[in-house]
């Protein structure tokens, strides 16, 4: 009988990268929308961080909401993009080069100081690592290459170029469907309350917390 896979869930943006990298991307992407640094505020609640960042775009570019936009794919379907959609792309599109940017600058050094041996250590130990995130999968992949972290996750669900997806509770399903996930690790509530039961929380303290997940057990 095949023993069933124990999995560590990894939040990306704030816990397996450290904060002040994701700052680094944000300059660039802020300084080309000619906006100011996102806040603590911002990074703590997604949907007002993306729908400022949108604001942005359309300032700079002219494109609107009600837009409709022609998108062809990589695996060469079609499909179309409302403006909401399209901004969002943009948005992330500058995100990313700022992440690959801050990833070939600090290699290694994007992980928080001890956290790559004791993943090694988990790994070692047996367990699967994944990463459930909001950050593109694009992005959170081609980091981990860029940088040398060496790291094998098995399992990344990440996020596809057009944003507004609501998939992070239907990715944990399936990971569930691999196996049994028995810690998580995060830095923000939504990361900790992701309805896991049997999982063990981990709050860490390096990244965008947004209140109370101290005093969070489960």
């Amino acid at each position: 009988m095949k023993m069933q896979e124990r999995i560590v869930l990894i939040d990306f943006a704030g816990t397996l990268v450290k904060g002040d990298i994701i700052e680094e991307a944000n300059v660039f992407r802020s300084d080309i929308l000619q906006r100011a640094l996102p806040t603590k505020e911002e990074h703590a609640d997604p949907e007002k961080f993306y729908k400022i960042n949108r604001e942005f775009v359309k300032d700079i570019t002219g494109l609107t909401a009600e837009a409709r936009i022609k998108y062809r794919k990589n695996d060469l379907d079609f499909m179309e993009l409302t403006g909401t959609q399209a901004q969002n792309q943009i948005s992330t599109n500058l995100f990313q080069i700022g992440m690959y940017m801050a990833a070939k600058k600090h290699g290694e050094g994007i992980v928080p100081e001890g956290l790559v041996e004791q993943l090694q250590r988990i790994k070692g130990m047996g367990y699967k690592l994944a990463i459930v995130s909001g950050v593109r999968t694009d992005i959170i992949s081609g980091m981990l290459q860029i940088a040398n972290v060496p790291v094998e996750f098995d399992y990344i669900y990440g996020q596809p170029p057009v944003l507004g997806i609501e998939n992070q509770e239907q990715d944990v399903k399936e990971l569930q469907s691999k196996g049994t996930i028995s810690y998580v690790l995060g830095d923000k509530m939504s990361d900790l309350q992701r309805g896991l039961e049997g999982a063990k929380s981990i709050f860490v303290k390096w990244g965008h917390s947004a209140g109370g997940e101290e005093d969070y057990e489960v």
